[in-house]
């Protein structure tokens, strides 16, 4: 029954692909398809898709590709920069069940659960190697590539959320230094007075499941089996009221149920005294409008406040994956193996985008950029979406719950109740 669940599914996924590349003018195409690969003299070609953005994608081929090359002479990569949307899964799925998908993918991690139930994936755990590289990767992303007993692929470069601070809206308050703990934060937060506000950005997973998780809530049980007496517990309860009760003292901003919410510029004026982003808003702001010395003069970069259980914020990134179905599979991984190694981490870093590898994270090198290490020491303690195969609708479901109570005011107790059934049936797959 499940193997028979399995095979609708793709066959769902081509169809739905079929349509979107009939009505689109975005289709996603791969001139170099696995049809298309041969060894010439002795020469293994690997395709890669991958989603970098423009300075990523030129620091990986200008600069790392070269150096792979001259390491691996018998190996060529062929880059293939595709775009993150709606089309690109889909068509993953599609190119993957009919044997014509790239032979390796940087895809985000909350995918890789689902590819590894459609059979898409090669696992990895018997290619030479593999159990030293484990030990290279932070564990907490390392785990978003384990299903059903197995890893299907490395993660290559990570994000999370640190806490950015105006450093005069602390000041005012009297506060030395940020908040360690949630505990502290909460103590803060009943101290700010004026038009200052906590620069949350909506009620999605990314924005809000950090302050969920800090303020006691829980998604599922440790093995992400199970919703129910989780995210409805008493402890999730208190946490989505506290939120709640934010929005009612005007700690969150005046348009926050419209979406548009402009936190850098808040926090960079001092209307909000803190907000939660990634390290892209150093990154993008000093390469725009200001230096970085300017940005650290008016904000404090911080880890993102503990909560009991010495948890932090959310952990993002992506993936390095084999498909089922190349033919290079030995290149592909000796390929995987080099972009996790510390020094072409460490190279990849000049792009803005953390490493996967812990010693490449912790290195001088990385460490040096001002801004950055309120994100490494976040990497380690941060949590993870559920690695589920259907964690895309749960979120949906999780969303729609909070933005119920939150926007509308309706019952945390049923809302809470009514959304964890729906997310074990989910987990169940029913």
């Amino acid at each position: 029954m499940v193997k028979q669940t399995k095979v609708v599914r793709i066959f769902l996924y081509i169809c739905l692909a079929l349509l979107l590349n009939g009505c689109s003018d975005q289709i996603i195409s791969n001139k170099k398809t696995v049809s298309s690969l041969k060894k010439v003299n002795k020469v293994a070609e690997v395709v890669y898709w991958h989603t970098y953005s423009d300075e990523e994608t030129r620091v990986f081929e200008e600069e790392l590709i070269p150096l792979f090359q001259k390491e691996h002479p018998n190996i060529k990569i062929v880059s293939v920069r595709q775009p993150y949307n709606d089309h690109l899964k889909t068509a993953l799925i599609s190119k993957g069940s009919s044997h014509q998908a790239p032979d390796v993918v940087r895809m985000d991690i909350a995918w890789v659960p689902e590819f590894a139930y459609l059979g898409l994936l090669v696992p990895l755990d018997n290619f030479k190697g593999f159990t030293d590289k484990k030990r290279t990767l932070y564990p907490n992303a390392l785990e978003t590539n384990f299903y059903d007993g197995l890893y299907y692929g490395l993660p290559v470069n990570l994000t999370t959320k640190a806490a950015i601070y105006n450093r005069i809206s602390l000041q005012l308050e009297g506060v030395n230094s940020p908040p360690e703990t949630m505990e502290e934060f909460l103590q803060l937060t009943e101290r700010i007075k004026g038009n200052s506000f906590i620069g949350m950005k909506g009620l999605n997973a990314w924005d809000s499941l950090p302050y969920f998780w800090g303020l006691g809530g829980m998604l599922t049980n440790s093995d992400y089996t199970q919703t129910n007496g989780y995210f409805n517990s008493p402890e999730s309860i208190k946490a989505v009221s506290t939120i709640k009760s934010w929005k009612n003292k005007g700690l969150l901003p005046q348009n926050f149920s419209s979406g548009s919410v402009d936190t850098w510029n808040a926090i960079l004026e001092g209307h909000a005294f803190m907000t939660e982003e990634g390290p892209w808003f150093y990154s993008v702001l000093s390469t725009s409008y200001y230096t970085v010395d300017q940005l650290m003069n008016v904000t404090i970069p911080f880890r993102f406040p503990l909560d009991k259980e010495g948890k932090g914020s959310i952990l993002g990134g992506e993936n390095l994956v084999m498909m089922k179905g190349t033919k290079q599979k030995d290149a592909a991984w000796t390929f995987m193996k080099w972009m996790t190694n510390e020094k072409v981490q460490q190279h990849m870093f000049k792009s803005g985008i953390l490493p996967a590898n812990k010693e490449a994270a912790n290195s001088s090198a990385v460490l040096k950029t001002p801004y950055i290490k309120a994100y490494v020491d976040g990497l380690g303690n941060a949590r993870l979406r559920p690695p589920v195969k259907n964690w895309s609708r749960m979120e949906n479901i999780y969303t729609k719950a909070m933005e119920a109570i939150i926007y509308r005011d309706e019952d945390v107790q049923t809302t809470l109740n009514e959304a964890a059934k729906k997310m074990d049936r989910l987990l169940r797959d029913e």
